[in-house]
């Protein structure tokens, strides 16, 4: 029987994947207002998270010689790592949930299973997110970056004694899908418009989260 239910949250609760890619041309639209050296570094590292991603574009910048006089590179990375984070914490705090989120987490929560968040934002942006959007109160726990997506999922199974079989997870991006199939629990990918690309190489799909609950019922049937 399912007992947890994790969710990654861009792409997943949040209509956040289009924003986030976004706001890293803008954080250097002077610099770059072509947006050559963003999609150049989206393309050579796209899996890279946002630290990678912001030394790579400071470090494309320097060797054409955008920086400003006296800058490091190492100076301009972390500035750039800051502004994308407080930029996307302000635009995803306002921005649309995916289909059926909250009545789902109610419903889920209502039901007494114990929701967290997997996530690939950095823990402290993501809580802050959260309280904004009055969804503190669904999640036992949330995790982040700080560590791999499996990761997360065995530090959810020690923190709850349980099993893997008794843990799925939903999410739209291949990380996602990595992380639970290393831990070994169930996956759901989430294949609503603007979600990432998972669901082309998986057997549960979901287009809105209204679809879980019935979902979490045939896998607690199929396992009883």
């Amino acid at each position: 029987m399912i007992k947890c239910v994790v969710f990654d949250f861009d792409g997943t609760l949040v209509d956040s994947n289009g924003i986030k890619r976004e706001v890293f041309f803008e954080i250097v639209r002077d610099q770059d207002p072509g947006g050559e050296i963003v999609a150049g570094v989206f393309e050579r590292w796209p899996l890279a998270d946002r630290y990678e991603k912001t030394r790579r574009i400071a470090e494309e910048m320097n060797e054409r010689k955008l920086l400003p006089a006296h800058s490091s590179t190492e100076e301009w990375a972390s500035r750039l790592a800051n502004t994308y984070t407080a930029e996307c914490e302000s635009a995803i705090t306002c921005c649309a949930e995916m289909p059926g989120a909250t009545e789902t987490l109610d419903e889920l929560s209502d039901k007494g299973l114990l929701l967290f968040i997997n996530s690939a934002t950095p823990v402290e942006p993501l809580r802050r997110i959260l309280q904004l959007r009055n969804w503190t109160h669904f999640f036992r726990e949330v995790y982040g970056v700080e560590a791999s997506k499996a990761e997360n999922l065995e530090e959810i199974a020690l923190t709850t004694k349980t099993k893997p079989a008794e843990i799925i997870h939903i999410g739209d991006q291949y990380d996602d899908k990595h992380g639970a199939e290393e831990f070994g629990c169930h996956f759901v990918a989430m294949a609503a418009c603007n979600s990432g690309p998972v669901n082309e190489q998986s057997t549960l799909i979901i287009k809105d989260l209204r679809e879980l609950p019935g979902l979490l019922s045939i896998i607690d049937g199929e396992t009883s």
